[in-house]
């Protein structure tokens, strides 16, 4: 997929020029005062934004674990620091999903097609439409949702954030997929 909300810093935001890491740590400095020491869910109103759901079921659910540790709403510092690419206007997206922008980085071959897509499918339960698209450097793909799958995806995530917030999802394993580690930003997710 290609980077969606890059930086405001960024002078090129094909990611092809520059050095990801040196990007990636300005990043994770900027969000780093935002992050919890523990996962805090205590409040059964508090929101878990759909692309940390995502990372925990079809990346990585380590990864998944630090996403949960930053506010899963829309900031002013993410207003403030990163542009929506097709607008150039600032962008009101939540920190996970600048996240995933950085597990992208605009590399066709970047592993979070499944990713895309849950967030996807989810989004189309979610407004009850039977299907919707997914466009990343291989092409537009036409993701179709049939009401069981719609109501399965719901159910899946509806229990998910129940358990989480009632402290029953207490392992977050890391992901046996070593080219998904190949692409991860985190320089040890063993300290999550």
């Amino acid at each position: 997929m290609p980077r969606i909300y890059p930086p405001i810093w960024c002078q090129n935001p094909s990611c092809q020029t520059c050095t990801k890491f040196d990007c990636d740590t300005k990043i994770i400095k900027l969000f780093s005062p935002l992050k919890e020491e523990k996962l805090n869910f205590a409040d059964s109103n508090k929101k878990i934004e759909i692309t940390s759901i995502a990372i925990y079921f079809e990346y990585c659910q380590r990864l998944a674990k630090y996403y949960l540790l930053f506010p899963q709403e829309s900031l002013m510092i993410v207003k403030n620091n990163f542009v929506n690419f097709s607008t150039g206007e600032p962008t009101t997206v939540e920190i996970q999903r600048i996240f995933l922008d950085m597990l992208d980085h605009n590399d066709p071959n970047a592993p979070t097609d499944g990713v895309h897509k849950f967030r996807m499918k989810f989004f189309l339960a979610a407004t009850k439409k039977g299907k919707g698209y997914v466009v990343s450097e291989k092409g537009q793909e036409e993701i179709k949702l049939s009401k069981k799958e719609r109501l399965e995806l719901i159910t899946l995530v509806k229990s998910f954030c129940q358990k989480l917030k009632k402290g029953e999802i207490f392992t977050f394993n890391k992901t046996d997929n070593l080219l998904r580690c190949k692409y991860c930003f985190l320089p040890d997710c063993e300290q999550i």
